[in-house]
């Protein structure tokens, strides 16, 4: 390791270290917030000698480097640095020492986000200190809330309307470059996101007779009512659609799918059909194409020991699907549980629009992908979860998520749990990686 590289991993180290957990109302996590920028100066002095910088909504963190070419729409590069607690959680090495084992820093926030974080600052130090400027303008965005869905990046787009400011695409977290692929694909593939699931709380509720066991029947039961409701939505899915950016998906994959399923997916077009049968009946996959309902609670609690309860109610947490909608998941439930219950809706975020994996844009992330790391296939595809990337969606055409590192399925289980860990060989390729895609933007 040169000198360049160990002193890349102390600043990793010193970032993690930063207890910025998403949590206003605690003193201690506040303090950390106060202290987070003026450690971020200390560590990249060129960086903060050549940048405008601000704080938006107390603790989000707004970098405009300019460039030659202000004619020119920027470039938006994302992440966060705020990360989830390790409360109760059994670590094998302390949660925010970030200690070095085996090759690895373990630490909060290794993987989600400050891996990404660190290695644009990183490679932006490096370019800086070489005189380089880049050919147009680029932000640096960060969230102190992203995960607990705070409104920082709200903020921060708001500005860019304030500005009248518009970038040519925008590039946060979400995919990466997955080591453990379903369809016995072995090749590594990077993952680039061109949208997200919406998600949605719907509660179900059965009303029946109240009184002794004895005496009411199943048909008058609130609570038998609420298990059928239950029972007849786990068997009846929402319909799953191959979209323009699964269709994309299958087709990068299939040269790394070996028999029958490779050939499909290399016809998909026009084996839709058989393609889709086969999806859904991987989980893993029929998550790409559909929403998916999960029943969290259900509640049902009598006055009287021996009486049965007269209402009784489920809780449905969704992620929604791009192309579902409040109305026809709605319709969808009502059909499905029928009488049995009726059905409220507590919130509701619906998916981004879908951005084009056949963009000048998105050939550019391949492209600069490819000329890190040689070895990897690339393919857009819809991220299972949410990003504050979606807020920059009604501005912005063109939102992709990618982080530059590898992953295994550990890792990513790893992640917001017990012993998330970073390879310190994959965070310095990160910090190539965006160098080099910043060098050509």
């Amino acid at each position: 390791m040169n000198t360049f590289e160990a002193k890349a991993v102390e600043h990793f180290q010193a970032i993690l270290r930063k207890k910025t957990v998403s949590n206003s109302d605690d003193p201690v996590y506040k303090k950390e917030f106060k202290a987070f920028l003026p450690l971020l100066k200390k560590l990249y002095p060129a960086v903060f000698s050549a940048v405008e910088c601000q704080l938006i909504n107390e603790f989000g963190i707004l970098i405009h480097w300019k460039g030659k070419d202000s004619s020119l729409n920027p470039v938006v590069l994302m992440a966060h640095h705020d990360v989830v607690s390790d409360e109760g959680q059994q670590w094998l090495h302390p949660a925010f020492d970030a200690e070095i084992h085996d090759g690895y820093i373990w630490a909060r926030g290794s993987v989600d986000n400050k891996e990404i974080f660190t290695a644009i600052l990183e490679a932006m130090e490096l370019l800086i200190k070489d005189g380089f400027v880049p050919s147009r303008d680029v932000y640096f965005a960060s969230s102190n809330c992203e995960e607990v869905a705070g409104d920082t990046m709200k903020h921060i787009v708001k500005w860019f309307r304030q500005n009248n400011i518009t970038p040519e695409f925008v590039l946060d977290e979400g995919g990466a470059i997955m080591l453990d692929l379903p369809l016995g694909i072995k090749t590594p593939c990077a993952m680039i996101g061109v949208s997200e699931k919406g998600w949605g709380t719907f509660t179900l509720t059965a009303t029946g007779k109240s009184g002794h066991y004895a005496r009411i029947s199943n048909k008058d039961n609130a609570t038998v009512k609420i298990a059928k409701a239950v029972e007849k939505i786990s068997k009846n899915p929402m319909p799953a659609v191959l979209n323009s950016a699964v269709e994309g998906m299958l087709e990068n994959l299939a040269p790394f799918v070996e028999g029958p399923v490779g050939a499909a997916l290399k016809n998909v077009k026009l084996l839709k059909p058989a393609v889709k049968k086969v999806m859904e009946s991987i989980p893993d996959t029929a998550a790409m194409i559909s929403s998916k309902f999960t029943v969290t609670e259900i509640k049902a609690e009598s006055e009287k020991p021996g009486t049965v309860p007269a209402t009784a109610t489920a809780t449905l947490k969704m992620r929604v699907a791009p192309h579902d909608n409040i109305n026809n998941i709605t319709e969808h439930i009502n059909k499905t549980v029928g009488d049995l219950a009726t059905v409220t809706v507590e919130n509701f975020v619906a998916a981004p629009a879908i951005s084009s994996h056949k963009t000048d844009s998105f050939a550019y992330i391949e492209k600069t992908i490819k000329k890190v790391f040689p070895d990897v296939g690339v393919a857009p595809f819809i991220l299972d979860a949410m990003t504050d990337s979606r807020d920059f969606a009604p501005i912005c055409k063109e939102v992709y998520r990618f982080g530059a590192f590898r992953i295994n399925n550990e890792q990513f289980d790893s992640v917001h749990n017990a012993n998330e860990r970073m390879e310190i060989n994959v965070f310095l390729k990160s910090i190539e990686f965006y160098k080099e895609f910043i060098l050509g933007i």
